[in-house]
């Protein structure tokens, strides 16, 4: 589902403003309760001319979706350019918490609208979305423990399918507690010393919990 030729012939400019107003409407109302008239306001475009652009609302969440993605990915791969080979099990997981963080910080649209899909079903076919956004998630923890298994520094009774699992979904589920609760903070706060000592505090108990385990050793 692509934009329509019209929609590629407008400026740069009236695209990005047309995308960002259907961003903010996806991300804070979900796909059903979004409303196109609301885009067409926010964009300063005439009423129902959005279908000019794309055949379809459904047509528009995709692009949406497809170019929130991608955006984020640009940015993961901007800001976190590393030597995995040369850097501990330990330093590979903190950056790569570090820079979910700042994602989640940066776009905080993206990060509504990746939380409405992960935990809505109103999306038409949210399943192959949630794949789509899976694919992600998956780059930072098939590094994490391909490094770790290549140094013999994981244990290889454990599937890596099982591995990713459980690392991916108690890394998501962290972060998000943790953005929700800075979000609630004014951005001096967010930026202070203290707030990111206690990030970088909790991210290295994460890393804790998940390589030793929760049970007392005797």
């Amino acid at each position: 589902m692509l934009p329509t030729k019209t929609f590629e012939g407008l400026t740069k400019d009236k695209q990005k403003k047309i995308y960002n107003s259907a961003i903010k409407e996806f991300a804070e109302k979900g796909y059903s309760q979004a409303s196109t008239t609301n885009i067409c306001k926010e964009a300063n475009i005439s009423k129902g001319s959005i279908f000019q652009y794309f055949q379809t609302k459904t047509a528009l969440f995709f692009f949406v979706v497809k170019n929130a993605l991608r955006e984020v990915i640009d940015h993961y791969k901007f800001d976190y350019e590393i030597n995995a080979e040369n850097l501990s099990l330990q330093e590979i997981f903190s950056r790569s918490c570090r820079s979910l963080f700042e994602i989640y910080e940066n776009y905080p649209y993206h990060y509504r609208l990746y939380q409405r899909i992960n935990h809505e079903d109103d999306a038409p076919n949210y399943h192959e979305i949630r794949r789509y956004l899976a694919r992600f998630v998956s780059q930072m923890t098939t590094r994490f423990i391909s490094v770790g298994r290549k140094r013999d520094l994981i244990r290889e009774d454990i599937s890596p399918e099982m591995m990713r699992f459980i690392v991916e979904n108690f890394l998501i589920r962290f972060i998000e507690e943790f953005s929700e609760k800075a979000n609630s903070n004014d951005e001096t706060v967010k930026h202070s010393p203290e707030f990111l000592s206690r990030r970088d505090e909790l991210i290295n108990q994460v890393f804790t919990i998940l390589t030793e385990g929760i049970s007392q050793k005797k």
